[in-house]
């Protein structure tokens, strides 16, 4: 009897990029639903039946009522629905009350779309800095029963250094999930980030989630599953440096995501891939 794979956690920050290019470049309409995020969708979730494996979609609200139909069969098809915030709005520029809010618009779109509270949630870009510590309390006051926001990257700005890379409970009372960084050779590799995945070849890169820690957190995004090269979509009266700015956010996104569907297909041959909520039932007050 073979044994029983290694488990690591597996998620999906689910955001349309186009919108968040179009906000990004100062296109007015920015909130308008862009094109790929459905067949992203479908792309992501044909690959996670095939690979039996489960996932956390931390859903972005400001998506979720772009694209309502989305959401059922992702819960439909066994995942987990956790909460990425409203606006996208980096937490560490939000005050404590601008946080709650915006926790409580995500909430309410997501109960209102699938009938699930999330009890976990993600901040976006990993934006919960030390100067803003004190987001992990207005979550908990909020409800939420686990986060997954420190990932101790060199490349993020003032972040939360993890106490440690398995998961532990945080003073506020959350559980916290840290995302897998490998430490090797006195450097910090962002192992848990699929940019990063076709940066390391694939024995590297299972030799660095193997040390990673118990139980340490991935994530990718719908787009890193699109079978087509991603296109902003600008309107046609936009600005020239507007589409320029776009055109270079083309090509830096699709630069970093070509090995994504392949690298998740070696991960999930060697690791289970279990959502953060059953996790945070083994180790959190569901244990």
């Amino acid at each position: 009897m073979p044994a029983p794979r290694p488990t690591l956690l597996l998620s999906v920050d689910f955001e349309d990029w186009h919108q968040l290019v179009r906000r990004r470049v100062g296109v007015a309409d920015w909130q308008a639903p862009g094109p790929a995020l459905a067949r992203q969708t479908d792309a992501l979730l044909t690959l996670l039946d095939e690979l039996n494996a489960r996932a956390t979609f931390f859903v972005l609200g400001m998506a979720a009522r772009a694209h309502p139909q989305l959401l059922e069969p992702i819960v439909q098809r066994g995942h987990e629905i956790g909460c990425h915030g409203d606006a996208h709005r980096p937490v560490h520029t939000q005050t404590p009350d601008d946080f709650a809010a915006d926790l409580r618009a995500a909430k309410a779109t997501i109960e209102d779309l699938t009938g699930h509270t999330p009890i976990g949630y993600r901040a976006p870009a990993f934006s919960i800095t030390r100067a803003a510590h004190w987001a992990f309390d207005v979550l908990a006051q909020e409800g939420f029963s686990y986060d997954s926001s420190q990932h101790d990257s060199p490349a993020i700005r003032d972040h939360v250094v993890p106490a440690k890379r398995a998961p532990h409970r945080l003073e506020a009372g959350l559980w916290e999930f840290p995302v897998a960084v490998w430490r090797a050779l006195g450097a910090k590799i962002p192992v848990g980030g699929a940019s990063y995945w076709q940066l390391l070849p694939t024995p590297l890169l299972i030799k660095g989630l193997e040390r990673a820690g118990p139980l340490a957190g991935l994530y990718l995004h719908p787009n890193e599953l699109d079978p087509d090269p991603l296109r902003a979509m600008l309107p046609d009266d936009a600005a020239a440096p507007q589409k320029a700015h776009a055109r270079l956010r083309e090509i830096q996104r699709n630069r970093v995501r070509r090995r994504t569907p392949g690298a998740l297909i070696d991960i999930a041959r060697r690791f289970e891939l279990i959502p953060y909520g059953e996790a945070y039932a083994r180790f959190g007050d569901g244990a």
